[in-house]
C-alpha cells in the first residue's frame, strides 16, 4: 500500500529525497515481503544441511566439514540479523505515520535500505548452501594406543602391510607365523600406526578373536567401537538383529577391522554373519589378521599374505641384549659369549628370546650361564619359561591338527638332528617305514601331511618342497610332546654330543625312537641293548664299522632302521634277517659287499634303500627281492664312477631285475640307475614302471639312439644321462608328460643334437649339460612356447664347442636364473631382452668368452654387465672334468 506520496508533500524543504532514497520508503513493505520469503528458503535449507551433517557425524563417525561449518555460522548470523529486520520494519509500516515525523522517515529508508542488501546476502547464501561433501573424516582418528618396547625387526615389516593398505587391490590381509614370532606385536604397532599417519580410514576396530568365540562376545566389542548405546543395542532381540544393527553403520564409513589370534575354523562367510561388511573397493575398507596357520589365509580370502618371521642372527642378539641388560652382560667378560650361545638357540623366536632373556636378567655368574646352555641344550622344557610360556602358543598348532596321523607325523620329525634340512621323499620314506602311513596312496598322503605341517607353520620349506625343517624352538616342543610332555624323557632318544655313555645306553629299554645320527664316536656300540619297545632306529653318519653279534637280537619290534653314511660298514650282522616287522631299512653310502642271506625274511619290507653302494655289485632278484612282495619304495642310484672299468651288470640280470620290479603290486617309488640298452627299452614299454620311477640314471648305454618313452613319465622328478655315446635324440611321449621333472643332468653324450623334450617340462629348475660335442641349440628353432623354461632356476653350460644358441626366444625364461657358461666359445648370444634381462640373477663365465658376446641392445648388454661374474676357477674345473677320461676325474661331473 502507498501511503507514503501524500506524506512528502509537507515535509519540510530543508530534508530532500533522491528517487532512490524515496524508493526505499515507498516499497518498504514489499522488501519486507521478499525478505521474508528468502528468508524461509534459507531456513528451509540451512535445515536440510543440519540435518545431512546430524546423520554424517553420528553414523559415520565424521566431522562437520569446514565450509559447512562456516557457512552454517554464517546462516545463524544473518538469520538473527534479518529477524530483527524484519521485526523493526513491521512496525514502521504498521504506525503509518511517517509523514509526521522525519525522524521515523529517516527510519523507514534505513530499514528499507538495509532489507535490500539483506535480501542479497539471504540468496548469496542459498546458492552456496549447495555442498558436495558435508561431513569430513578428522585428521587423526582416535585410536587406543597399545604400549610398545622392544619391538626389533618390526620396522620393515610395517613397511610391507601398510604397504598392502595403501593398495586398493587388497582388503584382507593375513600375518601369519608360528606362535611366539611377534605377530601381535606387530599388529600393535599397525594399530598404533594409524595415529600418526596420514589415511583415509573412520575408524580401527581392534579385536581378538580369540578371547571373542561367541559371537555376542564379538558383536559387543564392534558396538562398543561404533558407540552404539545400550538401549539400541537392547532392541536387538538376537544376532541377525545386532549383525544388522553393526552392518548398518560400518556400510557407512570406511573401516579397519583387526582381528587378533585368529583360529582355525574362522571362516570368511562368518564375518558377514556377524554384521562386518566385506572389504572391496567400493567401500575401501580393511581387515588385518594374524594366525598361526598359512592355510586360514585362505579360509579368510586374504589377498595379501605376510608371513612373520623370526629374526635374524644379529637382530636377536639385539632382542637378547636388551633383554638381559647391559649390566648383566657386562658383569663378565665371557658372558656375552655365552649370551651369543644362548641367542643362537632361540633361533632368532622372539618369545623365546625375551622369556629366556628375562630370566637371564638378574644371573650375573658365569656358572649359571653356562647351565643356563647345558639345559637349553639338553632338556630346555625344564628352563624356566620355556614349558610354560614359549611352548604352548607353539603347541597350539599342533593341537589344531586334525589328523592324529599327521600330529605323529610332525613328532617324528623331531628325531632328525637341530638344524639340518630333511629330505621329503626321505621323511615320507621313514613315515611309511614307521608304519604312520599306509593305504593305496601313502606317499600322496605323505605329500599332503607335509604341505598341512608348512601350512601350519610347523615346518618350513624351500620353494621346490624338496627339502623341509624344524625351527629348534619348535623340534624342542615336539621333543617335548614326544616325551609325553617330559613324564617319559627315554621315549625319544636324540644324540646331541659326539659320544654316548652307558648311562645313555642303559635308556634304551623304555625308548621307542633312538636317533644317533652324526655321532663321531668310533666305539658308538659297544655292547647291545636291551629295546623290546624300540622302533625306529638311525645309527647315520657315524664312524661304526661293525655292530657286534646279537645286537639287533632283542629289537623285536624294529620298523625302520638306518645306517646310511656309515662308509666304512662292510657287512651286516646275519640276525637282521630276523627283524620280522622290520618295514624300513637304509643302507646308503656304505661299504657293505652283499646282503645278508636272511634278507628275504623281512616279507613286511616297504622300504629298501641301497643308493650309492659301490661295493654291492648283485641284489639276487629271485632269491632275495622277489620275496618281498609288500615292497613300495626301491632305490638304487649308482655314482657316475661306480662302474666304470668294472664288470658292468649283465643284460640278463637287468632285465630279470626289472621285471621283478615290474611285478611289485605296492610299488609307488622307483629311484634306478641303469646301464644296458634292452633295459631302457623295457622301462620305455612299460606303463608300470614308468608310472613308479621317480629317479632315472643311465649310464654307458651303448647302442642307444633315441629316447622315446610310449607312456607319460608323471612321476619321473630326476633324470641323469651319462656317457651313452649312441644318444642322438630325446623325444616327448605327450604333452604335460613332465610335468614332474624338476632336475636334468646330461654329461657326455658326444652325438646328442639338443633337449628340445625339455621344452615341455614346465618345471624344470636344474639343468645341467656337459661335454655334449654336437649340440648346436639348447631348444631348437621349432619349438613354439611362449616360456620356455618357466620355473628354470639354475643352467649350467660347460664343453658344448658347438652350441650357438640357448634358444632364439628372447623370452625364454619368466623366474629368477642363474647361468654358468664354460667353454661354449660358439654361443655369441644370450636369450635375454629389455622385459626378460630383469629374470636373470647372476651370469658366471670366461671373461674372454663374455668380450666376444653380441647384444640386441644397449640396455640388455648394460643388465647383463652389472650381473656377470667372471668364472676362470669354475673355467678350469670344468677344463679337468672334461679333459681327461680317468676314472677320478670323470667321476667329478656328477
Amino acid at each position: 500500500m502507498d501511503f507514503v506520496s501524500p506524506i512528502l508533500q509537507v515535509v519540510s524543504p530543508t530534508w530532500r529525497f533522491s528517487a532512490k532514497h524515496i524508493a526505499h520508503v515507498k516499497h518498504l513493505g514489499k522488501r519486507l515481503e521478499e525478505l521474508r520469503t528468502e528468508m524461509e528458503h534459507l531456513s528451509d535449507r540451512r535445515d536440510e544441511v543440519k540435518e545431512r551433517v546430524r546423520r554424517g557425524v553420528r553414523s559415520r563417525q565424521r566431522i562437520v566439514a569446514k565450509p559447512v561449518e562456516s557457512w552454517l555460522r554464517d546462516v545463524e548470523t544473518t538469520t538473527q540479523q534479518v529477524n530483527s529486520l524484519i521485526h523493526d520494519g513491521n512496525l514502521q509500516v504498521q504506525r503509518k505515520c511517517l509523514g509526521c515525523c522525519p525522524r521515523n522517515l529517516r527510519k523507514a529508508h534505513k530499514i528499507g535500505k538495509e532489507a535490500l542488501k539483506k535480501t542479497a546476502k539471504v540468496k548469496e547464501l542459498l546458492e552456496k548452501g549447495d555442498f558436495a561433501v558435508y561431513t569430513e573424516r578428522p585428521s587423526q582418528i582416535l585410536v587406543a594406543q597399545f604400549p610398545m618396547e622392544n619391538t626389533v625387526g618390526l620396522d620393515s615389516k610395517v613397511e610391507d602391510v601398510w604397504e598392502k593398505i595403501e593398495d586398493e587391490n587388497v582388503g584382507i590381509i593375513g600375518l601369519y607365523g608360528i606362535g611366539g614370532v611377534g605377530k601381535t606385536t606387530l599388529l600393535k604397532k599397525i594399530n598404533n600406526e594409524f595415529s600418526i599417519r596420514d589415511h583415509v580410514f573412520d575408524s580401527v576396530i581392534w579385536v581378538t578373536q580369540s578371547e571373542a568365540t561367541k559371537v555376542e562376545e564379538f558383536q559387543d566389542i564392534v558396538r562398543r567401537k561404533l558407540e552404539i548405546s545400550d538401549d539400541t543395542w537392547q532392541k536387538c532381540s538376537n544376532e541377525n538383529d545386532r549383525a544388522c544393527e553393526i552392518s548398518r553403520l560400518l556400510s557407512r564409513t570406511r573401516f579397519v577391522l583387526l582381528l587378533d589370534d585368529v583360529r582355525k575354523g574362522f571362516f570368511k562367510s562368518q564375518l558377514t554373519s556377524l554384521g562386518i561388511p566385506l572389504p572391496n573397493k567400493g567401500n575401501g575398507c580393511k581387515i588385518i589378521f594374524t594366525t598361526r596357520s598359512e592355510e586360514l589365509c585362505g579360509y579368510l580370502g586374504a589377498q595379501g599374505r605376510i608371513k612373520v618371521e623370526c629374526l635374524p642372527p644379529e637382530q636377536a642378539l639385539s632382542l637378547f641384549s636388551m633383554t638381559v641388560g647391559e649390566d648383566i652382560l657386562n658383569s663378565n667378560p665371557e658372558i656375552p659369549k655365552l649370551a651369543e650361545i644362548v641367542t643362537a638357540r632361540c633361533s632368532g623366536l622372539p618369545l623365546a628370546l625375551l622369556t629366556v632373556g628375562s630370566v637371564m636378567a638378574s644371573r650375573k655368574s658365569y656358572h649359571d650361564w653356562i647351565c643356563a646352555v647345558e639345559m637349553l641344550q639338553s632338556y630346555p622344557s625344564e628352563f624356566s619359561g620355556m614349558g610354560d610360556l614359549v611352548f604352548p602358543p607353539i603347541k597350539f598348532s599342533y593341537d589344531s591338527l586334525t589328523s592324529p596321523i599327521a600330529r605323529k607325523c610332525f613328532l617324528y620329525c623331531s628325531i632328525f638332528p637341530e638344524n639340518r634340512t630333511i629330505s621329503v621323499d626321505e621323511l615320507i620314506d621313514l613315515w611309511i617305514g614307521e608304519g604312520l602311513l599306509d593305504g593305496t596312496s601313502p606317499r600322496e598322503h605323505g605329500e599332503f601331511i607335509i604341505s598341512t605341517l608348512k601350512l601350519s607353520c610347523l615346518l618350513e620349506a624351500d620353494e621346490s618342497m624338496e627339502f623341509v625343517w624344524m625351527h629348534n624352538m619348535i623340534r624342542d616342543m615336539a621333543l617335548w610332546l614326544a616325551r609325553d610332555e617330559e613324564k617319559n624323557k627315554n621315549k625319544v632318544l636324540v644324540a646331541r654330543s659326539g659320544r654316548l655313555t652307558d648311562q645313555e645306553f642303559s635308556k634304551w629299554a623304555d625308548s621307542s625312537w633312538v636317533s644317533l645320527w652324526g655321532c663321531s664316536d668310533r666305539e658308538i656300540i659297544r655292547y647291545n641293548p636291551t629295546c623290546p619297545n624300540l622302533s625306529t632306529l638311525l645309527i647315520r653318519d657315524t664312524l661304526v664299522n661293525a655292530f657286534p653279534g646279537g645286537f639287533f637280537e632283542s629289537m623285536t619290534g624294529l620298523k625302520a632302521l638306518d645306517l646310511s653314511g656309515n662308509q666304512g660298514l662292510v657287512e651286516l650282522p646275519p640276525e637282521i634277517g630276523r627283524l620280522r616287522v622290520l618295514q624300513y631299512l637304509n643302507l646308503s653310502l656304505t661299504s657293505i659287499t652283499k646282503l645278508p642271506t636272511g634278507l628275504s625274511n623281512l616279507r613286511n619290507l616297504r622300504c629298501l634303500l641301497l643308493d650309492y653302494t659301490m661295493h654291492l655289485k648283485e641284489i639276487p632278484p629271485k632269491e632275495v627281492m622277489s620275496c618281498l612282495s609288500l615292497l613300495q619304495v626301491y632305490s638304487k642310484m649308482n655314482g657316475v664312477m661306480e662302474y666304470f672299468d668294472e664288470v658292468k651288470v649283465s643284460v640278463d640280470d637287468e632285465l630279470a631285475f626289472l621285471e621283478v620290479l615290474e611285478g611289485f603290486r605296492h610299488m609307488n617309488k622307483i629311484c634306478i640307475t641303469i646301464f644296458c640298452h634292452p633295459s631302457v627299452e623295457k622301462i620305455f614299454s612299460s606303463y608300470t614302471i614308468q608310472a613308479r620311477i621317480r629317479k632315472l640314471k643311465l649310464i654307458d648305454c651303448t647302442g642307444l639312439t633315441s629316447l622315446c618313452p610310449s607312456h607319460k613319465l608323471p612321476n619321473l622328478g630326476k633324470l641323469e644321462i651319462f656317457r651313452c655315446c649312441s644318444l642322438q635324440e630325446i623325444r616327448k611321449p605327450g604333452w604335460g608328460e613332465f610335468h614332474n621333472l624338476r632336475q636334468v643332468h646330461v654329461g657326455v653324450c658326444p652325438l646328442l643334437r639338443n633337449l628340445d623334450c625339455l621344452s615341455y617340462a614346465r618345471n624344470l629348475e636344474i639343468l645341467t649339460v656337459l661335454d655334449c660335442r654336437s649340440m648346436k641349440q639348447v631348444i631348437s628353432e621349432e619349438i613354439e612356447q611362449k616360456e620356455v623354461f618357466p620355473k628354470l632356476k639354475t643352467l649350467s653350460l660347460t664343453c658344448l664347442p658347438s652350441l650357438e644358441t640357448i634358444c632364439r626366444l628372447p623370452k625364454s625364461f619368466s623366474s629368477s636364473i642363474e647361468i654358468e657358461v664354460s667353454r661354449c666359445p660358439c654361443l655369441r648370444q644370450l636369450p635375454f631382452d629389455d622385459e626378460s634381462v630383469d629374470f636373470l640373477k647372476i651370469i658366471r663365465g670366461e671373461l674372454k668368452w663374455w668380450e666376444t658376446l653380441d647384444w640386441g641392445s644397449d640396455f640388455v648388454k648394460d643388465s647383463c654387465s652389472f650381473k656377470f661374474k667372471s668364472n676362470s676357477a669354475a673355467s678350469g674345473k670344468a677344463k679337468e672334468m672334461t679333459a681327461s677320461t680317468s676314472k677320478e676325474k670323470t667321476a667329478k661331473c656328477f
